[in-house]
């Protein structure tokens, strides 16, 4: 376990004790982010966040800053219930705080606990501390992984916690399903409906291995999408026959979808590298996606010193040419299109930073990161990688951007 990771675990002993068995503990992030480009704006998710540094504003604190608070209540031995709110910036640029996690959880045996309520899906290998930056020796996780579950901060459902040991081995096998709801930018929503999924884990001394699975039905709501691009393509599909299966297959509405992840983590207390690689599929190929990354660092004395280097890489076409007879030229620009704005585009970081512990509970972070960004094979619209609000002049180009972040994380 990531020594971080401990401390946040081990913060218990300096959570408030409100009697009766309950417990308030909190932790937050406040952070500052420059962009090098004001053509468009760096955000940590591109599909909830409105604005962040940049286009909208040279400094921000939108991408990184957030607050949250944890109460938990051991009713009896055996169960337990947790409840946890998050303010950080909402799609509708707001800071209301959230309900992010709201669970019971029952202690079956000695090895083995069930959860259910408002979960949090193990996605990733730092999945349980996503709000949580102060766990992380990064300012932030990388975008470029950790923008590929959407969904990924909450869901309505129930896992299982088994935690056997054969021999070395310390086992985590968490099986989960649920469903959930998220509102996104620009009006936008998710829905993931039948979300099943297991997550396993194995750790021998100071290395850990990961693997994950999800498949899930998704829907997604796009206002401006069904007002304009459906009724042009029934349009179309009038005119053109090879238009007539994209109606349904452009519509993302319960469409299946599956997600597969790698991690491993060694850490020594010393010195620590740590990387995942996960890729999305779609049952339409049309918000297909691969991204990964690698980190090292090593922790003198107070100072963590440490190098990142993450990719994002659409795997979905960002272009049509199938159009047939006489109206094959629009046909094929009407889809390019729609299809080039259904996904991320292609995004790389390399980072380079460091984290100072320079009081109890309190991390001070400096980050510098390089980003490159580029079009597909050229074509217009897919030069925007993952940032939001982007100009014609960045959407159309490759770009290469430097950004300037520092925080300070703090538990309590």
């Amino acid at each position: 376990m990531l020594p971080f990771v401990a401390a946040v675990c081990s913060n218990a002993a300096y959570a408030l004790d409100l009697g009766h068995n309950v417990s308030l503990k909190g932790f937050g992030t406040l952070g500052i982010v420059n962009n090098s480009t004001n053509e468009a704006d760096f955000v940590a998710n591109a599909l909830s966040q409105p604005r962040g540094a940049g286009l909208t504003e040279s400094l921000s604190v939108n991408p990184d800053s957030r607050l949250g608070l944890q109460m938990d209540w051991q009713a009896i031995q055996r169960l337990s219930f947790t409840a946890q709110a998050v303010s950080k910036q909402g799609p509708d640029n707001s800071w209301v705080p959230e309900l992010q996690l709201g669970f019971a959880k029952f202690k079956v045996l000695s090895d083995l606990e069930i959860r259910g309520g408002r979960i949090r899906p193990p996605f990733f290998m730092m999945s349980d501390y996503l709000d949580m930056f102060y766990a992380n020796p990064w300012i932030r996780p990388p975008t470029e992984f950790y923008s590929l579950v959407p969904i990924a901060s909450h869901t309505e459902g129930v896992d299982l916690l088994y935690r056997p040991q054969t021999g070395p081995i310390s086992w985590l096998i968490q099986p989960y399903y649920g469903n959930t709801q998220l509102p996104l930018r620009l009006n936008t929503s998710i829905t993931a409906q039948n979300m099943a999924g297991i997550n396993i884990s194995a750790t021998v001394s100071d290395f850990t291995l990961r693997a994950g699975y999800t498949h899930l039905l998704m829907s997604y709501t796009d206002p401006t999408f069904n007002r304009d691009a459906l009724p042009a393509l029934t349009q179309l599909c009038g005119l053109d026959p090879a238009i007539c299966p994209l109606q349904s297959s452009l519509a993302i509405n319960n469409s299946g979808l599956t997600i597969v992840a790698l991690g491993a983590n060694w850490d020594n207390g010393d010195y620590f590298i740590t990387g995942e690689l996960g890729k999305r599929i779609s049952q339409n190929n049309v918000i297909d996606t691969t991204a990964g990354y690698i980190s090292s660092g090593a922790r003198l004395g107070k100072f963590t010193p440490y190098v990142t280097y993450s990719s994002t890489v659409n795997n979905s076409p960002t272009s049509f040419s199938g159009g047939t007879g006489p109206y094959a030229a629009l046909s094929n620009q009407v889809v390019t299109d729609i299809v080039s704005q259904l996904n991320f585009m292609d995004q790389n970081t390399k980072t380079l930073g460091i984290r100072y512990d320079f009081y109890k509970n309190l991390a001070l972070k400096v980050q510098w990161d390089r980003i490159d960004t580029s079009t597909k094979n050229g074509q217009a619209e897919t030069g925007w990688g993952l940032f939001n609000n982007s100009t014609a002049t960045f959407s159309n180009s490759n770009n290469a951007i430097d950004l300037f972040s520092t925080s300070v994380d703090f538990v309590f």
